[in-house]
């Protein structure tokens, strides 16, 4: 059935916990409400479809800080160097000699395990991916070094065989796979084939996956053996939901052919490198020719999205000549052109190697930060080319020197052999719309026909044509909307891709602005006023137009969070506040406090962090006790004092001061405690009265105040109007006094609430009225006035069932329109309310002649469809979801609202053939999918019995 999927989803969602840690919680909690993601740079949704970037070497501080360029370069992912533990400092190549498996801090020189920690959480705001360097074939020659469980014999081969025939070794022969998969190459080689080292191995992987490291660089992998050659380590080492891919240089082995097919077995695994590719690109461009080969690995059979590509790699670099370090005496240009024509092709991805300062081997040192150049036009604009053509058929051709590559109804890369100049070269495939274009790289036009390219390169060698992105204007004001508390407040006016912008205060005439231009607001408006700027800027490809609020509010006036802990009754409350890089503190926040006043948590909020956002948990590392959930953004603050309250819901709070309860003027002696309107009575209609006390509505005195003041500690406070409220359902609270009476008489018999109660004949207060004839599950009022207030968010606030299928709300003065929906879902027109009392029934208003006024719930007789449930987990808003045994949804999601009895139970009437119910939050946490048994049960803690009442 399609539901109980769906609640089977939402059960999964809810309460299956993450793995438990500081780290995995701090890569959620630093995201910034006001994040960028992959989407505002067009960056790829995954590392295969996009271009990577290969900061070798760098600290994790250098790359965090680059990180904003690198997306805008068009990278979609970013690759470190091993971040294992090892015991050496200096030279590039120490970093591929670790101590074992885990991640170094303070024995790595990229870096602490922490500063780590800090770059995920940074690259993922902006929507990078970050893939790890993993050194697994081996680790340290010195077994002395590396760490104590690995250092037994049976976790290492002994084949015989070295890559260099030295200590009286056979050199290995690289044409025989065994060999290769077992001989040393330089240091001794791993078991993997032992499942002790796969352990090993795999759980260091989940210790990458618990940072939030997206993919794995495997070093060495041709030298690692796969299961149709009796190792299952790959089987094992990637299935942890990561990207992998494996360094296989030149192929599984140096056979020219009948290698093909250990080859297609990697790709089950992982994507591989085609570096044979890369070579010919970049030793055809370093010679002045367009190299004619479309592909080494793609000829063999592979399929590209398994492929990764490259114009050089950190080996071809910082390897001595005489090792294979080719690349390190051709210009960057060289290079350039080759990655634009590896970062054309479809469905492959390519990386870039950020080039070290030196070019001496051992003077290339770990911690040095390598070459920007990635920032360049002709590096950035080839990115945003293969981002845009994701999905697009290539097309590869040569002619007149120049290597062009094609996409399907997208656009063209093309290379000159050397040099730079005029081209004329084929539209191959025909894939390029006929038109005039703008090169991306240089700004000249380009001219495309049904069969020919032809304009003129910049002095890059490289042109980069598609219409899928124009550069239309983009304008923004820095800060952006936000609360201030000085006179004035100074903005700063930003476009782009326009000569200049206008701006428009508070609807008043358009001024022009120039990128960077600053302006005051504020000077002598009044707290609490706000001051509207909208930015516009037009150019030939289109227009923008933002607009941002300010707010000026009093400096005396402290912002505050409370939290209603009603919902979820964690032991404790804690606040993490965030607004970009600071915080209130580190994860998990700080603790909140009981206000007495309130009776909810509350916390102060600096100024620095008014218009960040907020995370609530009970202070574990417990992904699933806290909200927003786990790797969602907080909540925003928008520098006002707000109140989490019941529902998930977070809005503008204006805690009303406590008054004092004084004695009345001549006490009168016995006064019920509880009996508020003093009607001789303890009801529901008493808490009603201390609520309209505290929300300043009405004002109690005398006798009324004495009695409202149910645990004696001076304040009438919503603590009193729950006390009354648990002694109704015959809950005993201590301290409470209710039922008792001042002067120590007590009653003969106790009071009790009324089995019904008294109507008015007239409706009174700010109330409306809802006829659902709609069947709306969980009607909600959303409402507001003239003035566009926001009296409350959407949805808005649940009704109350009055009677039938009417409902009630509540509303403050000055509302004047209202919207009734099915909790958000379908819903009526904007509607004005002509007056309260009024009931809005099939699309017309007319008088309500009963009150809102919830009658006492009068236990039901076990008699009709009806089933109960005990509700144990506090649910703030209990709903049942039922269907039948054919699978009939009787209901929408979540169901419809229970109706309390008495205490935590609560009923439904359902139809007669409901087989099956989902009890819930509202939607939230949830029971599993429920057998019912028979009507006039109840279920509680998992098992059903009889309800009497």
């Amino acid at each position: 059935m399609k539901k109980r999927i769906l609640s089977a989803a939402l059960a999964a969602s809810l309460l299956i916990p993450c793995v438990a840690t500081a780290a995995t919680v701090n890569a959620a909690v630093l995201t910034d409400n006001a994040e960028v993601s992959a989407t505002d740079y067009g960056l790829a949704d995954n590392i295969q479809d996009g271009t990577i970037l290969h900061c070798f070497d760098w600290k994790y501080t250098d790359i965090k800080a680059e990180l904003k360029n690198i997306a805008e370069a068009g990278f979609t992912s970013i690759q470190t160097s091993p971040v294992q533990g090892n015991n050496n400092h200096g030279s590039w190549y120490w970093q591929y000699l670790p101590r074992g498996f885990y991640v170094g801090s303070g024995d790595n020189d990229l870096g602490t395990k922490q500063e780590l920690q800090d770059l995920i959480n940074e690259a993922d705001k902006y929507g990078i991916k970050v893939i790890v360097d993993v050194v697994a074939n081996h680790l340290e020659g010195s077994h002395n070094n590396i760490v104590d469980d690995l250092k037994p014999s049976q976790y290492w081969h002994n084949s015989g065989y070295s890559s260099n025939g030295d200590n009286g070794t056979q050199r290995i022969d690289w044409t025989n796979r065994w060999q290769v998969t077992h001989g040393d190459i330089g240091m001794a080689d791993l078991a993997t084939e032992n499942s002790y080292v796969q352990q090993v191995v795999g759980k260091y992987v989940q210790e990458l996956k618990d940072m939030g490291v997206d993919g794995i660089r495997w070093d060495a992998a041709k030298h690692i053996g796969l299961p149709s050659e009796g190792d299952n380590f790959w089987k094992e080492v990637t299935k942890y939901g990561l990207y992998n891919y494996g360094e296989i240089l030149g192929g599984p082995d140096d056979r020219e052919s009948g290698n093909e097919g250990l080859m297609k077995e990697y790709t089950t695994y992982m994507s591989v490198t085609d570096n044979t590719y890369g070579s010919h690109l970049c030793g055809g461009f370093r010679d002045g020719t367009a190299t004619t080969t479309t592909g080494i690995w793609t000829e063999k059979g592979i399929s590209a999205d398994k492929l990764v590509y490259w114009g050089e790699s950190h080996d071809t670099f910082s390897n001595e000549v005489k090792d294979g370090g080719w690349t390190k005496n051709i210009s960057q240009n060289v290079v350039d052109r080759a990655y634009a024509i590896a970062a054309s092709r479809n469905a492959a991805t390519s990386l870039y190697f950020s080039r070290p300062s030196t070019t001496n081997s051992t003077d290339i040192l770990v911690g040095a930060k390598g070459s920007t150049h990635f920032t360049s036009a002709e590096v950035s604009e080839v990115n945003k080319f293969h981002n845009a053509m994701i999905g697009k058929a290539d097309y590869y051709a040569v002619k007149d020197n120049c290597s062009v590559v094609t996409r399907k109804d997208g656009g063209a890369v093309i290379v000159k052999g050397s040099g730079s100049g005029s081209f004329s070269v084929p539209n191959g495939g025909g894939y390029v719309k006929p038109g005039k274009y703008i090169d991306h790289v240089s700004g000249n036009e380009i001219t495309v026909t049904n069969s020919t390219i032809s304009g003129d390169t910049g002095s890059s060698g490289i042109v980069v044509i598609y219409e899928d992105v124009k550069p239309t204007p983009k304008v923004s004001v820095t800060p952006g909307s936000s609360t201030y508390k000085t006179d004035t407040y100074t903005l700063t006016l930003n476009v782009k891709n326009a000569a200049n912008g206008q701006y428009s205060i508070d609807g008043g005439a358009y001024k022009t602005y120039t990128d960077g231009q600053t302006i005051p607001i504020g000077a002598g408006l009044a707290y609490g006023t706000k001051t509207t700027v909208t930015v516009k800027a037009t150019n030939e490809y289109g227009s923008a137009d933002e607009t941002y609020t300010y707010t000026k509010v009093d400096p005396s006036q402290v912002q505050r969070i409370y939290f209603d802990n009603s919902s979820y009754n964690w032991s404790n409350v804690y606040a993490y506040i965030y607004s970009g890089k600071t915080s209130n503190a580190e994860w998990p926040g700080q603790k909140m406090t009981m206000d007495s006043a309130t009776g909810y948590y509350v916390i102060d909020v600096d100024d620095s962090l008014a218009n960040g956002a907020v995370i609530f948990s009970d202070g574990t590392n417990s992904s699933s006790n806290r909200y927003p959930a786990d790797m969602q953004p907080g909540l925003d603050l928008e520098g006002t004092t707000k109140l989490f309250k019941a529902g998930n819901q977070f809005v503008d709070y204006q805690p009303v001061q406590p008054t004092t309860a004084t004695q009345p003027t001549t006490p009168v002696e016995n006064i019920l405690i509880g009996d508020v309107n003093q009607d001789g009575k303890i009801t529901i209609s008493d808490v009603s009265e201390i609520q309209l006390h505290i929300a300043e509505m009405a004002t109690l005195t005398g006798n009324n105040l004495v009695a409202a003041d149910v645990n004696s500690d001076g304040i009438v406070d919503v603590k009193d109007a729950t006390y009354i409220q648990s002694y109704i359902v015959n809950i005993a609270i201590s301290g409470s006094k209710v039922g008792t009476y001042t002067g120590g008489v007590q009653p003969t018999t106790a009071p009790t609430q009324p089995t019904t109660s008294t109507q008015p004949t007239q409706a009174q207060g700010n109330v409306v009225y809802y006829k659902n004839t709609s069947n709306f599950g969980t009607p909600t009022a959303y409402y507001w006035s003239d003035d566009d207030a926001k009296m409350v968010a959407w949805p808005g606030k649940a009704m109350t069932k009055v009677s039938g299928d009417v409902y009630s709300i509540e509303v403050p003065d000055g509302t004047q329109y209202i919207i009734f929906s099915d909790n958000g879902g379908n819903k009526t027109n904007d509607l004005t309310i002509p007056g309260f009392g009024q009931i809005y029934n099939n699309g017309s208003w007319s008088n309500y002649s009963t009150d809102p006024t919830t009658p006492t719930p009068t236990s039901p007789t076990v008699s009709g469809s009806i089933v109960y449930f005990k509700n144990t987990s506090n649910f703030s808003t209990p709903t049942a979801y039922y269907w039948s045994d054919s699978n009939k949804a009787m209901t929408t999601w979540p169901g419809k609202a229970m109706t309390k009895v008495s205490g935590d139970v609560y009923s439904i009437e359902l139809p007669e053939d409901a087989k099956y119910i989902i009890f819930s939050d509202n939607g939230s946490n949830q029971t599993g999918d429920i057998t019912i048994p028979s009507f006039g049960q109840i279920y509680a803690n998992g098992s059903w019995s009889a309800y009497n009442g």
